[in-house]
């Protein structure tokens, strides 16, 4: 069974720098595709003719339709995590004075941008590869989550430093509870493809979660 390959990872995410608008049209009209057809459905010629590419120029930069995938799901993954990235930034989390409202600024730009409808078909996409290709859903997980959790310790360990909140003994428990109290509408949505909610209902969702996470973690 194939095994997560951390440098299949970094190849797929970072190709060739000399012609950045090539890898990204693949990538664009893979995601289409495969969005459509499922991964398994899904064959290189689909893909040739929707990104209007030679198949030289296909492999130039993705030796497959696996690391294609690969280098699909990282493309998505780094617009969620620059999206996160900004928003921890702009919201100075770990100088926050009003708690409340900066885990709620945070908990905005992550609704945004999971609740995506590329993002959320994406993501049951994987899911729904996961027991044939479990190293694609380890890869998510390890890039998306894992990487979020990662940015979000040190701002939580820099605010239980100043007695603003406690932290679990684990600390990236206490970022995966908060990052799960931010999802839920997500999780709704990946069940659901019906469920478009509406932002009164996604700032419902969000100022919920927060005050449930500084009701378990917040000193003040």
């Amino acid at each position: 069974m194939p095994t997560f390959d951390p440098a299949a990872w970094q190849q797929a995410a970072s190709v060739e720098p000399a012609a950045p608008a090539k890898p990204e049209q693949i990538r664009r009209a893979a995601l289409k595709v495969f969005l459509e057809n499922g991964y398994a459905n899904t064959s290189i010629d689909m893909i040739l003719a929707e990104a209007v590419v030679s198949r030289q120029t296909l492999y130039r930069y993705f030796k497959g339709k696996e690391p294609l995938f690969l280098g699909v799901v990282a493309g998505i993954l780094n617009e969620v995590l620059t999206a996160i990235t900004d928003a921890v930034r702009e919201a100075d989390l770990e100088h926050s004075d009003d708690l409340e409202a900066d885990l709620a600024q945070v908990g905005r730009a992550f609704m945004r941008i999971m609740l995506q409808p590329e993002v959320l078909a994406l993501r049951r996409l994987v899911i729904g590869e996961a027991a044939r290709l479990p190293h694609l859903a380890a890869a998510w997980d390890e890039h998306g989550p894992g990487q979020v959790r990662t940015i979000l310790e040190p701002c939580f360990r820099a605010l239980a430093a100043r007695g603003l909140m406690t932290l679990d003994k684990d600390p990236q428990l206490t970022v995966a509870f908060y990052a799960r109290t931010m999802i839920i509408p997500v999780e709704i949505a990946m069940l659901n493809v019906d469920f478009a909610p509406g932002q009164d209902v996604i700032e419902t969702y969000i100022r919920g979660g927060v005050k449930m996470f500084l009701a378990r973690y917040a000193t003040k």
